[in-house]
């Protein structure tokens, strides 16, 4: 196979000579900056995507698919369940569930300490298919549905929350909702003795601090709301189908509800990752147009030293194109070597990150336990795609000097 003398002598001043070693260790070191840089981008996208891919599952698996909630009122509203019989009717919803929501305060008296929780209501049949996928069996939800032993309503606390106050399964707490109850001599607050029958951990260390779960007939009662429903929860066959199963919804009842998916809920802080992923790319491509920079100096120089060859060239018969495709292709094999090396490094030291958790984190100040990277392949293909452009770029002013390089000129000048 017959080598074009433009890659023939692209290649062959790349090479290392003894003569002419500050050449190349300036090529070196202009292939070691666009490596570093391409490297250096990948581990970034690499931490900005495990971040918002650790950020959704964690909001797919502790969160309801879809949620319904009415424009009528700002609170409660009456008759879900005629309004989760319509629901249950859709082609794609898999489940249903009622919600009663309220903040309220958790106090538990024998380690005299309190915590602030999401109280919410749920039905313990209906709730583990609509989050977790499968019947109550088995989950701590399964308590909710009977009275303890000692006559109290139960309750099950997030991990952290139980962890928070020190209370345990079997201990008792007190719960404080934001109504009051009209006493012969004052106000008091509304507020009822509960009895943890469990708690649970997701994935979702938010969660974990502040949800609080009764059956919803004792939030009700608490509340004194007797028939008031907060939302409807439902949660869909296919999660890819989520916009088709929201227009089916939307078409099957009124427009006096309001459908939001948990990505539509989360949507401020996904916006927000995403944001922090270009800036955070931007940022680290600048190490990319400095090796691109040192890319500019080398052949600039390179030049300076061919003057003698490219006159040769020129008089022998090649073209101005010919001479400035050697530089062209002179840098390209430098940025195609170092996006190649920047790419293999990038996504080598990525994995190790991930897979030995090397950047630990406090999830008490942080949602996360370790910094997740996740390399994915058109995160790789942008960065090399990018890093190429960035070195044709760099190559165009020193190959056009060359290419209009008089021959009668450098032969005189030598």
């Amino acid at each position: 196979m017959r080598v074009p003398y433009e890659l023939y002598l692209a290649l062959r001043y790349l090479r290392f000579h003894r003569g002419r070693k500050f050449l190349s260790v300036i090529t070196l070191i202009s292939l070691a900056g666009v490596t570093v840089g391409s490297a250096a981008m990948v581990i970034a996208l690499a931490m900005m995507a495990g971040a918002v891919e650790d950020m959704l599952s964690r909001i797919y698996s502790g969160s309801a698919h879809l949620t319904v909630v009415s424009l009528e009122t700002s609170g409660a509203f009456e008759g879900a369940d005629r309004l989760m019989a319509e629901l249950e009717l859709v082609e794609g919803v898999q489940a249903v569930a009622p919600v009663l929501y309220s903040p309220a305060l958790i106090t538990f008296d024998d380690a005299s300490s309190q915590g602030f929780a999401e109280l919410r209501g749920i039905d313990p049949a209906r709730h583990p298919r609509v989050i977790l996928g499968q019947p109550a069996e088995g989950t701590p939800y399964a308590g909710l549905a009977e009275p303890t032993e000692s006559g109290r309503a139960g309750i099950v606390l997030g991990s952290e929350l139980a962890r928070k106050i020190g209370a345990r399964t079997g201990d008792k707490v007190r719960v404080l909702v934001p109504r009051v109850t009209l006493a012969p001599w004052t106000a008091a607050p509304r507020m009822r003795v509960f009895e943890v029958v469990g708690t649970y951990s997701s994935e979702h260390f938010q969660e974990d601090q502040i949800r609080a779960y009764v059956d919803l007939e004792q939030a009700r009662g608490l509340l004194r709301q007797a028939d008031g429903t907060s939302w409807v929860e439902l949660r869909a066959d296919d999660l890819r189908r989520l916009d088709a199963l929201k227009e089916r919804i939307g078409d099957t009842i009124s427009a006096s509800w309001r459908i939001v998916d948990l990505v539509e809920q989360n949507a401020a802080l996904l916006k927000a990752l995403n944001t922090e992923k270009l800036v955070l790319f931007l940022a680290i491509g600048l190490i990319v147009v400095v090796a691109a920079l040192n890319i500019v100096s080398t052949l600039i120089l390179m030049v300076h030293d061919k003057v003698r060859d490219i006159g040769a060239l020129t008089a022998m018969g090649a073209r101005p194109s010919g001479i400035a495709a050697v530089f062209v292709l002179q840098g390209l094999v430098i940025g195609l070597l170092g996006a190649v090396g920047g790419l293999t490094l990038g996504g080598a030291v990525s994995w190790c990150m991930h897979h030995y958790r090397v950047l630990k984190l406090d999830p008490e100040v942080y949602y996360l336990h370790f910094v997740p990277f996740v390399t994915k392949p058109l995160d790789l293909a942008v960065v090399g795609a990018g890093v190429i452009l960035v070195s044709l770029l760099a190559t165009l002013y020193p190959a056009i000097t060359a290419g209009k390089l008089d021959p009668l000129d450098a032969i005189r000048y030598e």
